[in-house]
This record gives structure tokens, sequence and C-alpha cells, in this order.
């Protein structure tokens, strides 16, 4: 073999962007996603899936998609503190928004699941959403749920055709959703599922306000987020750094007991 085969061979192994390539398989890590607690029952935590929030399998540009995110890990992030990996990402979904046990880094569950993500990677990042900023009425919230939201989404006694948003069986306080800025714009652009867009910003911020001021489960450790500081001032839970700095703490949520430990990985 001359040098220069050589090299061209090297060159066609390297990994993209300093990444290791991926051994899983995306077909098997799309079913996981949608069928996380059917297919992990040991690893769930609550009634959602990961594709109750990243629609259409993660590819609906206004509800938080997967589209090219592998290509921006690792990367450092600050509720962490420090740099963190795609499997460490996708472990904070599993043990915040759907309140269960973490994964190993190295099981057939996690490898298929970045799998998945990595076969999004080329796919272009869509543009944000406008998010909605506005405090929300609960009053106003608890009268549009009633009228627009209770009849898909369940409730802790009984099943409906979309997983609960509050209660023991739906996702953390930890979770990125507990945050009013967050789940208003979500509302605003996803919800009514088959209308989506038909209710206001303001309407959308009610609902969250109502949502949000529901029991949901904790999330320990969730103190020790931000610990350079910097949180943002819709999160639901107070952090140790706001404490010692005697910073304006929000107004305390009911939480309830976990199903499964987020800390304790599969073997």
């Amino acid at each position: 073999m001359t040098l220069a085969a050589g090299m061209a061979l090297v060159s066609l192994v390297q990994p993209r962007e300093g990444n290791l390539p991926r051994a899983g398989s995306a077909s098997r890590g799309l079913a996981l996603v949608q069928h996380f607690n059917d297919s992990l029952p040991r690893n769930a935590g609550n009634a959602l899936r990961c594709t109750s929030c990243h629609l259409d399998d993660g590819r609906r540009g206004n509800a938080m998609p997967w589209s090219g995110v592998t290509a921006t890990y690792p990367r450092y992030r600050a509720r962490r503190g420090g740099i963190e990996t795609i499997e460490q990402r996708v472990n904070e979904c599993i043990t915040r928004s759907l309140a269960g046990r973490m994964l190993s880094d190295s099981s057939d569950a996690m490898r298929d699941i970045v799998a998945y993500l990595d076969a999004l990677r080329d796919e272009p990042a869509p543009l944000r959403p406008d998010s909605v900023r506005l405090a929300g009425d609960v009053h106003r919230g608890a009268v549009s749920w009633s009228r627009r939201c209770a009849r898909c989404h369940a409730t802790d006694n009984g099943a409906a055709v979309a997983p609960p948003v509050f209660g023991a069986r739906s996702y953390s306080i930890g979770a990125v959703m507990s945050r009013q800025s967050v789940l208003a714009t979500f509302v605003r652009w996803n919800m009514p599922y088959g209308q989506p867009g038909t209710l206001s910003a303001q309407e959308a911020a009610d609902v969250a306000a109502y949502v949000l001021q529901r029991p949901r489960p904790d999330h320990p450790g969730k103190e020790r987020d931000w610990p350079g500081g910097g949180a943002p001032r819709d999160v639901a839970y107070a952090t140790d750094v706001a404490r010692r700095l005697a910073l304006p703490l929000p107004l305390i949520r009911p939480v309830l007991p976990r199903r499964v430990s987020p800390s304790a990985p599969d073997p």
C-alpha cells in the first residue's frame, strides 16, 4: 500500500468532529424513545415517554427538536456547571422529565438512543419559536385547562389519550418543563395537539401557571443546579447558590415522592 493510499484509508475512519463512531442501532433507539416505559420498565418513573415532549420523533421544530443535537456535544452547560456529554444529557431527560432511573453510558439502550439522535445529526436545526414570557393567571388557566386540555390529558385517577402533566405520573420539578416560560412556549406552539397555535400567548401562559402550581415528583439534588450561579428567573426551586447569595427565591411548589431513585444506573 502506498503512503497516499494509507493516508486516504485513515481519513475515512476518523470520527467526525472528534466524537467516537456510534455503535448502537438507530432503529432500536427510535423504538426506545417512542415506547420508553414498555421497553425499559426498570428505568421508567412516570407515564411519559421521550416523544411526549419531543414531538414527531424529535423532528418537530416547535417542540424541542433533536435535529443536529449530537453535533453540539460535548458542550458546557450552566445547569451542570461543567462539560456535558450527549449521554449525560440523555440521562438528564430520563431522570428529570421521565422521573426515572438513569441508564449506564455503556448500556445497549443508551448506545441505541444516542445512535438515533446521531441519525438526525446532519438535519438542520430549526429556528426556535418565539418564547412566551408572560405571567400567567392560575384561575384563568384552570378554566382554559378544563375546556381545552383535560379531555386529552391523563390524571392520576384515570387514563386518557395524552400523558399527565401534573401529579405522581408526570415530569419532575427538576425538568425544564417545570419552568413557566418553557411550558408556556410549548403550549403556545404545540397545543392543543390537533390545533397547535390556536391559543394566544396569554392563554398559554395561564395554562402553564395552572399546571405548574399542581404537585409533581421531586428531583433529589436539584438544589445543586447552576453551581456557578445564573439560574433562570423562572426555575421552580431554590438553588444552593441562590440561598447563599440571598437572591429572591421562587414560591415553594408541592412535590411528591418518586417511584425510583434517579442515581441508580443499570448494571
